[in-house]
This record gives structure tokens, C-alpha cells and sequence, in this order.
């Protein structure tokens, strides 16, 4: 990580473009149940829910329920999403590429001791377990796109 003195690069249109991005990409997760029976948004919720169908298993028994609802998707992919907009959003901690590839290593690590748990029957899987571990994964990846889009050294 670098010292705190370092000035942060100007906003470049880039770097606002890539933090709504992923700011969007956090809240996306919520926008297919919110969505629903909504004219005009109902085509966004539908884009949106083929994505998530997409790239996640949605098991609701590994999902978040929400006001009657389940999210569609898991746990561990919501943090996914949650992380990359906190990371953009915050950008904070600053990192070097040493501290970024050390972070997401750790985090990869964790998140494979995680699922090779699971599947080994050590334990039943824990929703906060899947949500945390898909955070730490993706939060440094946020701060290190709205670096890179700023013309950091990332």
C-alpha cells in the first residue's frame, strides 16, 4: 500500500464513468425483485435476472431474503457485486499492484478453503461466510479499476 500522503488523481470522466459503473453493478442485485410490476422497469429487472441466471447457481437455500423476496443470487455472488461498488465507492485502502495481487491471492485462497469446506462436509456453509468471502475478493478489484481508469499506477 502507499503512504496516505499521496494526493489522489484528478477525476478524470473515465474514472466517474467506472465508479457509477460499479456503484451500478452493486446495486443491480436489487433490481429485478424492485422491479417487478413496474412499467418501464420490468424489462430492466428481466435483463438483468437472465445475467444473474446466468452466472449463478441461485440456490435459495444460499440466498439473501429480502422483504418476502429472494435475490437472485447467492450469497456469495451478491458480495461479489456488493465489494466491487464499496471498493469504488470508498477507495480506500490505496494499493500497489504487490498489495492488490497479495489481497485478491488471500482472498481466492480463503474463498476456495471456503467451498472446499463445504464440499468435504467440515461444516453446513455459512451465508455470512459466502457474503464475506465474495467481498474481500471483489472490494481491492474496485478500488483498483477506479485507480487504473484515474491513470494510477495500479
Amino acid at each position: 500500500m502507499t503512504g496516505s500522503a499521496q494526493r489522489s488523481a484528478p477525476q478524470t470522466p473515465l474514472a466517474v464513468a467506472v465508479r457509477v459503473a460499479l456503484v451500478l453493478v452493486a446495486v443491480a442485485p436489487f433490481v429485478p425483485p424492485l422491479s417487478a410490476g413496474v412499467p418501464g422497469l420490468e424489462g430492466i429487472g428481466w435483463l438483468l435476472d437472465q445475467w444473474f441466471a446466468y452466472q449463478c447457481h441461485r440456490d435459495p437455500g444460499r440466498s439473501l431474503h429480502l422483504l418476502g423476496t429472494v435475490l437472485p443470487v447467492c450469497m456469495r455472488c451478491l458480495g461479489i457485486y456488493l465489494g466491487l461498488g464499496f471498493g469504488a465507492l470508498v477507495l480506500r485502502p490505496r494499493l500497489s499492484v504487490v498489495a492488490l495481487r497479495v489481497w485478491v491471492g488471500a482472498a481466492a485462497a480463503l474463498m476456495v478453503a471456503d467451498v472446499v469446506a463445504y464440499w468435504a462436509g467440515l461444516y453446513g456453509g455459512w451465508a455470512v461466510a459466502r457474503l464475506v468471502t465474495g467481498l474481500a475478493l471483489s472490494y481491492p478489484v474496485g478500488i483498483a479499476l477506479v485507480q487504473a481508469a484515474r491513470g494510477e499506477r495500479v
